[in-house]
């Protein structure tokens, strides 16, 4: 491996050459990453909205000390002005200098207003508003403008028009009263029912008697609701009841005395006396009307069961079922359901959670047994089972505790010891004792009649 060799400088002019060259390319990569504070410049200004440059020129830095001329915009009052790049490389503020011009005063609005947003000067809006029952013929809006040297609004002022009707709809067996023949906004309508010669009625008015003029979009008129009916005093309108079924339906009229059978949509609770009604008199209903309310489901079951689990139904609408079961090992006290309710016009929940106890089983601890070694038996929990002296086990000795809290397999019972055989010996012994006795006794009697018999000896004696 050769040692390295530091390059040998170059002698003489041609070296300073090099020198000088290898300074200008540092100067210049230096002079690339400066920003232009540093070297006494300043960026092109920024574009304005109220002027416009009078220099042309595509430069983007310029030097300390140049000047730029402006010249206010149309809109605004006519000026020129000039800003300077400072030494710290900032421009002179151009802001406040152009005065906006200002549009003449808006004439008052007949039968509206106008609403001045902000000012009336140069780009300024103003809106134009008409009275509640009177509609805007025109343009809404108008917005202060350049024209030539002075500024204008763009739009003409609008016109406030009445909004007019369309005439009230005549009714059957009835006429129409109104104060005047225009049907504009604000106007009310009277109906009144035809009587004959005497001015005897003849007809019911069934519904709103008078009718207003109004409107919904502040464009259209419409009248305040539908034209009442006369009808034949011995005849019934249908009731109308929201959120309900009428039965019979599809009929106009009803009778005096026709019975209409009301029912509640799907959703919705009957409150009131009763869901059949008559057609009575004065085209009245009795008893009284009664309504349908909307039912909202219960709210959710926030609930939870330790040691068992919550059964939600599909939904929570009236009548919905809220089921409690316990795990395995745990029985349940309280109610095994929760039902949604209506109480008043609220649904509710008609109970809460149970609880889950453990599974106990009962034995009862008796004399004739041996002392158990627990007092209390729950779920799986085994149990030996054994007699005192002189009592004997009749059927298992060992059983565990059910989910039931019962014994599986049944434990068996403690009876006295059996002593039968004993019974037994005792009694055929004493019936051989007494045969015995009775035996040896009829033995000695007989034989104390043989020696009490003199004849019977001396015969005895002769043949010996």
């Amino acid at each position: 491996m050769q040692p390295y060799r530091r390059p040998q400088r170059l002698q003489g002019p041609v070296g300073r050459l090099v020198a000088f060259c290898r300074g200008r390319v540092q100067l210049a990569v230096l002079l690339l990453f400066l920003p232009s504070s540093a070297l006494g410049q300043c960026q092109a200004p920024s574009w304005f909205s109220f002027a416009s440059r009078l220099n042309r020129t595509d430069a983007s830095v310029f030097p300390i000390g140049t000047s730029l001329l402006y010249e206010c915009r149309p809109g605004y009052f006519s000026r020129q002005f000039s800003i300077i790049c400072q030494e710290n490389s900032d421009w002179t503020s151009a802001e406040n200098i152009c005065k906006r011009k200002q549009c003449q005063t808006p004439s008052e609005l007949i039968n509206g207003k106008v609403e001045v947003l902000t000012d009336l000067r140069f780009g300024a809006t103003i809106n134009y508003v008409c009275n509640p029952g009177y509609r805007l013929i025109g343009s809404s809006s108008a917005t202060c403008i350049a024209s030539d040297k002075t500024v204008i609004w763009d739009n003409e002022p609008p016109l406030c028009q009445i909004i007019p009707c369309e005439s009230p709809p005549a009714i059957v067996n009835g006429d129409i009263f109104a104060s005047s023949e225009d049907f504009n906004y604000g106007i009310v309508v009277t109906y009144r029912c035809k009587t004959d010669e005497r001015g005897k009625k003849l007809f019911n008015l069934v519904g709103e008697p008078s009718l207003r003029c109004t409107s919904h979009d502040g464009e259209v008129g419409v009248w305040s609701g539908p034209p009442p009916q006369c009808i034949d005093v011995k005849k019934c309108t249908p009731p109308h009841l929201e959120n309900a079924f009428v039965a019979p339906e599809n009929r106009s009229l009803f009778s005096l005395g026709d019975i209409v059978k009301i029912e509640c949509q799907p959703g919705f609770m009957m409150e009131g006396n009763s869901s059949s009604v008559q057609c009575s008199k004065l085209n009245r209903w009795e008893p009284e009307l009664p309504t349908c309310f909307k039912v909202k489901p219960c709210g959710a079951f926030l609930d939870q069961l330790p040691n068992g689990r919550v059964l939600f139904p599909l939904n929570l609408q009236l009548g919905a079922k809220v089921s409690f079961v316990c795990n395995e090992g745990f029985q349940l006290k309280g109610k095994s359901a929760s039902h949604c309710i209506l109480s008043g016009r609220e649904s509710i929940w008609n109970s809460g959670v149970p609880v889950c106890e453990k599974v106990k089983c009962v034995l009862l601890q008796s004399e004739i047994q041996k002392e158990l070694k627990e007092k209390d038996y729950y779920y799986r929990s085994n149990v030996t089972l054994e007699c005192q002296d002189g009592y004997t086990l009749e059927g298992n000795s060992q059983s565990m505790c059910q989910s039931n809290a019962s014994w599986g397999p049944p434990l068996g019972k403690c009876v006295p010891s059996s002593n039968s055989g004993l019974i037994t010996g005792i009694v055929f012994g004493m019936i051989f004792a007494i045969l015995f006795t009775v035996a040896l006794f009829w033995l000695i009697q007989k034989y104390k009649k043989r020696s009490n018999n003199p004849a019977r000896n001396s015969l005895t004696q002769e043949a010996s």
